[in-house]
């Protein structure tokens, strides 16, 4: 086996293992028992019934998870693979003839008259109360059975059939750009151009391909968006906006709070962003074509080796279990590193808890990027080790708290690198870490800001394409202010985003801006207590599939309906701000 390639023998040894023929064989008569219990339960004593049917939901996870993901894995590696998209097709065709029966039990548990009682009584159901009474919570947003049938069908003609229509138009639009027709993608691609002619040359492109496809897509994102609204508000939410907090178990208090705070210190994100746009040569702020431009080049550059030799050094400085779990992850081959022809590209992290591992993939490159990224998957791997052990129900997180423990890997990374960097490299570094917080935080309060207004006005008017675009335009005047150039805004954000047509979700944006400050206020409080903060961590990132935000945080002693943390994670940020102004004015200096 390649050293540098993951080994999945510890899940199947391939199709032709005993072990996979059997689960797949189990997994194809699992059909009978879920006909059987949907068929019998209601007869059954009702809090019996629940447990039957929540082990029976259990055995169905496990099987199709074991199944799907070794399938999945082995697909993101070789893409071509002929065998393994036959029995993908297979798995998934069973995963979907089974949503009926998932769907009536789940809908069983979500309506059981004496859940106090049912779970008081049994260990197994107090386990799983916060999953049944979010069940049942979210069955008082259901509608009849005919109605949600109905919306089912028409989804397909309606919201469904305008995100097709997004897809199938960015795909397909084509303009010319230094001397070649590019698609939308290349021409994105060269954003990240080393050359500033390339970038603004890419910039203008894409602004001259959106022109082509602006208006259909106005209609999409506007019968999307509506859809949504009157959907939401059907359902008894409030707007899409409660609907998605309440999926993210997440208070509107904590959001407005968090918000606050952003805007309070939104003025050193323009600075930052201003003292960029001099070092580039800019004195009117920051153009959009410039937002991923970097200062300079990083000449530090990791081998497989360098980089897991220099993560495994600085995971230990963190905490033993940390160290260990990225020892194993090295000495058994859960990393597949090196990029070929067929491979998936970017880089992700599943957790096994089947077997207690993780998996994860990259396209390593050599670069500072790329050891970024191994560390921030390590810590995907690292959160799935602390639920593994929970209930097979019970270990999906939500999304506010899905990046906690990879982006507080890269806060270790991060500063470990700028730490032993020299004064040129150690510019760079700051800057790359601030570029992301500024999307993270900059860009998507403009995207939220942006969402916002369009369901506010969606309902009374239609919104033509120059209406879009002066909305997306005031957002980013709003939340980015003198930090770029008005002269170089990007009005057409709302067809480069496609998190604005997907059609069952609304405001795919402000977890982001969440999950960034939160792993920054939890990095802060760690560079303040030490060793201390250590066992409210784990006990935080352990608690986070079966509590509430607002909950999970509280286990680590934190307030996030408190403007304290928010602040206090924000004002970590501003120190490094004011780091990377020392280097930039020393560097301006030597410049001149």
């Amino acid at each position: 086996m390649n050293r540098y390639e993951w080994s999945l023998d510890a899940l199947y040894k391939g199709y032709d293992d005993p072990a996979f023929q059997n689960d797949l064989k189990q997994y194809h008569d699992l059909h009978d028992e879920l006909s059987a219990l949907t068929e019998e339960m209601n007869t059954l004593e009702e809090c019996c019934a629940v447990k039957e049917v929540l082990r029976l939901l259990e055995k169905e996870y496990d099987l199709s998870g074991r199944l799907h993901m070794y399938t999945i894995l082995r697909q993101s590696v070789d893409t071509n693979d002929k065998q393994t998209l036959r029995y993908l097709n297979i798995i998934n065709s069973r995963i979907s003839s089974y949503s009926v029966y998932r769907s009536q039990l789940k809908d069983y548990l979500a309506h059981i008259k004496h859940m106090d009682s049912c779970i008081q009584q049994d260990e197994m159901l107090k386990e799983y109360s916060f999953l049944l009474y979010t069940l049942k919570d979210k069955a008082s947003h259901s509608l009849c059975k005919e109605e949600e049938a109905m919306l089912a069908k028409l989804s397909q003609t309606s919201t469904a059939a305008f995100s097709d229509m997004y897809y199938h138009l960015t795909a397909n639009v084509s303009v010319e750009c230094l001397g070649q027709t590019m698609t939308l993608t290349q021409v994105k691609n060269l954003c990240h151009s080393t050359s500033r002619d390339v970038r603004k040359e890419a910039f203008l492109c894409e602004m001259k391909a959106y022109e082509s496809i602006k208006e259909p897509l106005a209609f999409s994102i506007n019968n999307i968006k509506r859809q949504q609204l009157m959907e939401a508000r059907m359902r008894g939410y409030e707007d899409p906006l409660d609907k998605m907090l309440q999926d993210s178990f997440m208070k509107k208090e904590t959001l407005n709070t968090m918000y606050a705070a952003v805007d309070k210190y939104l003025p050193r994100f323009h600075e930052y962003l201003r003292t960029k746009a001099k070092l580039l040569g800019y004195d009117n702020g920051l153009p959009w074509y410039e937002i991923y431009a970097s200062l300079g080049t990083c000449d530090m550059s990791f081998t497989i080796e360098d980089c897991e030799a220099y993560i495994q050094q600085h995971f230990r400085n963190f905490s033993t279990d940390l160290y260990d779990m990225t020892k194993q992850a090295i000495d058994e081959h859960w990393i597949d590193y090196p990029s070929h022809t067929g491979k998936q590209s970017g880089a992700f992290c599943e957790n096994l808890a089947w077997i207690k591992q993780s998996r994860i993939i990259t396209n390593y490159g050599n670069t500072l990027s790329d050891i970024i990224t191994v560390a921030h998957e390590l810590g995907h791997a690292y959160h799935g080790m602390l639920v593994e052990n929970e209930r097979p129900l019970n270990r999906e997180y939500c999304m506010p708290l899905a990046e906690t423990a990879s982006t507080f890997n890269e806060n270790i990374m991060y500063r470990a690198l700028i730490n032993d960097a020299d004064r040129e490299n150690k510019l760079f570094l700051i800057d790359t870490q601030l570029s992301a917080l500024c999307q993270n935080i900059c860009d998507i309060t403009t995207r939220y800001t942006f969402e916002k207004s369009v369901f506010e006005q969606c309902e009374e008017r239609f919104m033509f394409a120059s209406d879009l675009m002066q909305l997306m335009l005031e957002a980013e005047k709003k939340c980015f202010k003198d930090g770029l150039d008005p002269n170089w805004l990007h009005p057409y954000r709302w067809i480069t985003k496609v998190h604005y047509y997907i059609p069952d979700i609304a405001f795919y944006n402000f977890p982001y801006t969440f999950g960034a400050l939160f792993s920054s206020g939890l990095y802060a409080m760690y560079e303040k207590e030490g060793e201390a903060f250590l066992p409210k961590y784990r006990a935080l990132l352990k608690a986070s599939t079966t509590h509430t935000v607002e909950e999970t945080a509280a286990i680590a002693g934190i307030d996030l309906e408190d403007a304290a943390f928010w602040e206090a994670s924000l004002e970590s940020i501003t120190r490094q701000m004011d780091e990377f102004l020392i280097l930039a004015k020393e560097t301006a200096q030597n410049q001149g």
